[in-house]
């Protein structure tokens, strides 16, 4: 009887290591999981700040593309932890950030946009800026800029994007239903945030912004 139960419990002991070895890899997994899913919602919470702050400083400098970048990597080193005192981890960062202006579009500089008594920079100086000062005075039924009228012209939407690497094993390189692959080197997960202000400053179609709104529409 002795010898029965010591070879049952050589049995038991197998069955239980068998049964650890299919499941902790499962566990692990979850842990994982839970980890990587919190990490990427703070992400994505500063970047919704820092979108914001871009957002700000577009509005207040003619929707200067390259300001508004450097604004965001600023506001997300808080999740990048980049202190900015080396500028090629600086620049390898803002070369996994984007944005896309949504509102104005291009159509709308097309249809409101004038003339600027200085056309320096001005991608197409006939339509280089969409009117801002005097609002008021704008007929609202006359001046429409692509379906809207121009008040609605003056607001400024972006939508920002970030890569994000929070350096969990296995699950930096999912990749969500419609999302592009990633490159072989850069691991991570895109995360994005739309910001909406008020135009401070008019609206200038620059080469930088003509460069944005052909990316996004997949022209050349």
């Amino acid at each position: 009887m002795r010898m029965l139960n010591k070879a049952y419990g050589y049995k038991q002991a197998g069955v239980t290591m068998v049964e650890t070895m299919l499941v902790m890899p499962i566990m692990l997994l979850i842990g994982f999981g839970i980890v990587h899913a919190g990490l990427v919602y703070q992400a994505q919470a500063n970047l919704e700040y820092a979108a914001l702050m871009a957002a700000r400083v577009g509005a207040a400098s003619n929707i200067d593309m390259a300001a508004m970048k450097k604004e965001l990597e600023y506001r997300m080193r808080a999740t990048s932890g980049v202190d900015g005192s080396d500028a090629d981890v600086v620049t390898e960062e803002l070369n996994k950030m984007g944005i896309e202006v949504l509102n104005p579009s291009y159509q709308m500089f097309l249809d409101c946009g004038q003339q600027p008594v200085i056309t320096s920079g001005c991608a197409e100086p006939s339509n280089c800026e969409i009117p801002y000062f005097g609002m008021q005075f704008f007929d609202h039924s006359a001046t429409i800029c692509s379906n809207v009228s121009i008040q609605d012209a003056n607001i400024l939407r972006i939508r920002a994007t970030y890569t994000y690497n929070s350096r969990i094993p296995f699950l930096n390189r999912i990749r969500f239903v419609g999302e592009g692959a990633l490159p072989p080197e850069q691991d991570g997960i895109t995360v994005s945030a739309v910001a909406t202000v008020r135009m401070q400053s008019p609206a200038r179609l620059s080469y930088d912004l003509l460069d944005s709104y052909n990316n996004a529409s997949g022209g050349d």
